[in-house]
């Protein structure tokens, strides 16, 4: 009787993994059809589809994918339909072109349990309530009036941030310089749901993504002493040595601009955009996209494509200075080949706080301070390996020497 049973249920097993493969099968069959042309990519598994070809660093990895199949690939995450690009065109494509396809968002758990039930601006799905939270932040949180009658709080949280560093290489004679980072930055239309999830983007948004970026930027920019040269040449030209940097300096620093550019291509704050999804099928460039096709732009492997950067493991600002002399823009520009913010309607409304949040913060550091790397470590040496998450942080963090170069009374 047991034998009977085992049998039974070997059949019954046999039966299932047949069935998988059937419909597997059928389905690779169905998607070769010359209307529904996917985009190139792996071959999927059964069931964990593309899931296991991924590592701790899957940015890189489908970066690789890109360089193999073309700009873009298809892949199956489990059941999720998904693609992914690093190229400059397709990425406009979807995020201009076709914004009113892309523009929505996958309600995936992580956004269900951390975001108040897709209840922010960065992660809801497309629909009434997130115009309603962004007309909000656009409105009434981040417009140019308001941004400007803040100015004088950001200045005191600068000089708080010149402050700590001054205090800690008096005291401690090297700096944390991830500690000292993250610390810097402070009628009823919302609930208090909503309420909570959109200051918990501005949270995010003014601290965490603005850190990790003033961090790399430090550490390449110590990594390379004649770039600070540079950078303290610029400051003391257009600043001067009796005074601090003031927001309206910033747009006169080009060639600070030019860093925070560079840094924002090989290290973006996030691996990739957040991820976009489509609420309809439609086609990009001849290929066939399903409808809920999870977006995944590879801003990493965008500011490291070989077709469209040169040299790209090498930290070189001056590729960014304009050859007409104007502006140094630090967001994605027409040409789609760094895009720090995103693009199209899930634009992040907080560019403009962001950018200035950077530059303010390094302005001030390079202009006070003098920087050597801690331990007796060589400049050339200092690590830059990223660790992958929401946002890509350096894998250690950055310990650097700090020496004053003002006035002392400056620092008070």
């Amino acid at each position: 009787m047991n034998w009977l049973s085992s049998l039974g249920i070997f059949y019954v097993i046999s039966l299932v993994l047949c069935s998988i493969l059937l419909a597997y099968s059928l389905g690779k069959l169905r998607n070769k059809s010359s209307e529904r042309l996917l985009p190139p990519g792996p071959t999927s598994w059964p069931i964990v589809g593309n899931l296991l070809q991924l590592t701790q660093l899957p940015h890189r990895d489908l970066a690789s994918l890109c360089q193999k199949y073309g700009p873009l690939v298809y892949l199956r995450l489990g059941s999720v339909d998904a693609i992914t690009t690093d190229d400059p065109e397709i990425i406009k494509e979807i995020l201009v072109h076709q914004d009113d396809v892309f523009a929505s968002r996958p309600r995936t758990l992580a956004a269900v349990h951390l975001a108040y039930g897709c209840g922010d601006v960065a992660l809801a799905p497309l629909g009434p309530k997130w115009k309603r939270m962004r007309r909000i932040c656009m409105e009434h949180l981040l417009t140019t009036r308001r941004l400007e009658s803040f100015a004088r709080h950001r200045a005191e949280e600068a000089q708080h941030l010149v402050q700590d560093v001054w205090t800690k290489a008096q005291t401690e004679g090297k700096v944390n310089l991830r500690e000292v980072l993250a610390g810097e930055n402070g009628q009823r239309q919302m609930d208090d749901t909503e309420i909570k999830a959109l200051i918990q983007d501005m949270i995010a948004a003014a601290t965490d993504t603005s850190a990790v970026t003033n961090e790399w930027a430090m550490a390449e920019v110590i990594k390379h002493p004649h770039v600070l040269t540079k950078i303290q040449k610029e400051l003391d030209d257009v600043v001067g040595r009796d005074r601090m940097v003031l927001e309206s300096d910033l747009v006169h620093l080009k060639y600070l601009r030019c860093v925070v550019r560079e840094t924002f291509r090989m290290h973006p704050a996030g691996p990739f955009l957040i991820p976009h999804e489509s609420v309809r099928a439609t086609k990009i460039y001849g290929y066939y996209i399903p409808a809920k096709t999870r977006v995944f732009i590879n801003t990493h492997g965008l500011g490291r494509n070989t077709k469209i950067w040169d040299q790209v493991e090498e930290f070189r600002p001056e590729r960014h200075l304009p050859a007409d002399g104007s502006r140094v823009e630090i967001s994605h520009g027409a040409d789609f080949k760094i895009l720090p913010f995103s693009a199209g309607k899930r634009k992040c409304p907080g560019a403009p706080l962001g950018v200035t949040l950077v530059l303010m913060a390094l302005a001030r550091l390079f202009h006070c301070f003098d920087w050597s790397p801690a331990d007796k470590l060589r400049p050339e040496d200092i690590d830059t390996t990223e660790v992958y998450g929401m946002t890509m942080p350096k894998a250690r963090p950055l310990e650097a020497i700090a020496r004053p170069r003002l006035s002392s009374h400056l620092y008070r």
